[in-house]
């Protein structure tokens, strides 16, 4: 895990700090040790799929400059919406490729 990387957990969230400086290369790598520090999260009840491409949607607003205020951290949330899901699904595989 990256040092510099700083993440909150509670039972229904995680809060990635400053997500946009993590690259897509490591998403999988830092949730898979998230849950394994915190595995009592309901978050987990998630794909790491799911979580991945929020978190890459989540990223490729803020490279376009998109509320980065709000953009610049992710919110990993459990339940999720289903409008939030589909939207994350779709949005998140067609970012997928142009994200760093």
């Amino acid at each position: 895990m990256n040092p510099a990387f700083k993440y909150s957990v509670s039972p229904d969230n995680i809060h990635l700090e400053s997500s946009f400086t993590v690259p897509k290369e490591d998403f999988e790598r830092e949730l898979t040790q998230m849950r394994e520090e915190h595995p009592e999260s309901k978050v987990w009840n998630r794909s790491l799929k799911s979580l991945k491409m929020e978190w890459a949607v989540h990223n490729a607003l803020h490279a376009l400059g998109f509320l980065r205020s709000r953009t610049s951290h992710t919110d990993l949330n459990w339940p999720q919406s289903r409008i939030f899901r589909i939207g994350y699904a779709i949005l998140g595989k067609l970012v997928w490729p142009f994200i760093k």
